[in-house]
């Protein structure tokens, strides 16, 4: 019975002894690792230490270096917002070692840099406005004494000739206007239109004797008619007699005699 409980005691001690020698190299290994500025390999260093035995320093530098690793990765994607959540915990943090305390530092420091890259953007668009205003002001400054020493140019850009010519292509329609419709009124006024006003001017409906023919277009472009009439003689069986020419206007619409 005594045996037994002396080797009990020192199985007790044996795994005591490899526990703490174990948890005291995991936490030499985090301590390390954190001058570096590895936080995820101090990270692990210290999940294993505290697994080993959970001490308050144990779960403190395995607390606050988890944060700062997952902050610097937030921050290298340039997730700024994301890696402030985790910069404010760890600056938050109230440490009591001292490897705690510059953890919580670091963290602070960061936290300002985020707050910066923040505030940054807002500054470089300022600028830009403000050269760009800049550059309008300088712009607008120089707009009024390039349109003044434009204008000349702008007024003698169109040749004289230019405006005679655009001048005449706008009464050109005006004078074809009378020409179309004389030539509409000519085909419109026909040969018969003109023989019946022949008919009306002799009295033909009265004198049926007379006949009425038309001759040719005169150099005035006017038409022309032979009014006759037909003589029986007895002997000789007929002839026509000329009783005049009678000439028509075509514009005018009038009847004269052709001498």
């Amino acid at each position: 019975m005594k045996k037994l409980s002396v080797c009990i005691l020192l199985m007790v001690f044996i795994v005591s002894g490899c526990t703490t020698r174990m948890y005291d190299s995991n936490m030499e290994l985090g301590k390390s690792q954190l001058k570096e500025e590895n936080y995820l390999e101090a990270h692990e260093a210290f999940e294993l230490a505290y697994e080993d035995d959970p001490t308050a320093e144990a779960k403190e530098l395995m607390e606050l270096s988890g944060l700062l690793y997952d902050g610097m990765k937030k921050y290298e994607e340039q997730d700024v917002e994301g890696a402030q959540v985790f910069f404010e915990e760890a600056a938050a943090y109230k440490a009591k070692f001292e490897e705690g305390k510059l953890m919580v530092q670091k963290a602070t420091e960061m936290l300002v840099k985020t707050e910066e890259a923040d505030v940054e953007p807002v500054e470089e668009e300022t600028d830009l406005e403000e050269t760009t205003d800049d550059q309008t002001g300088e712009e607008s400054e120089a707009i009024p004494e390039s349109e003044v020493e434009d204008k000349p140019a702008v007024e003698t850009e169109t040749p004289k000739e230019a405006q005679e010519e655009e001048k005449a292509a706008k009464e050109e329609p005006a004078e074809e206007g009378p020409v179309e419709e004389e030539k509409d009124q000519d085909q419109a006024f026909t040969k018969a239109k003109a023989e019946q006003l022949v008919k009306d001017y002799v009295d033909a409906e009265n004198n049926p004797h007379l006949q009425i023919q038309y001759d040719h277009d005169d150099e005035k472009g006017d038409y022309i008619f032979q009014v006759f009439e037909v003589v029986n003689d007895s002997n000789e069986g007929g002839h026509t007699a000329t009783y005049g020419w009678y000439g028509v206007n075509k514009q005018k619409k009038e009847v004269y005699e052709v001498m």
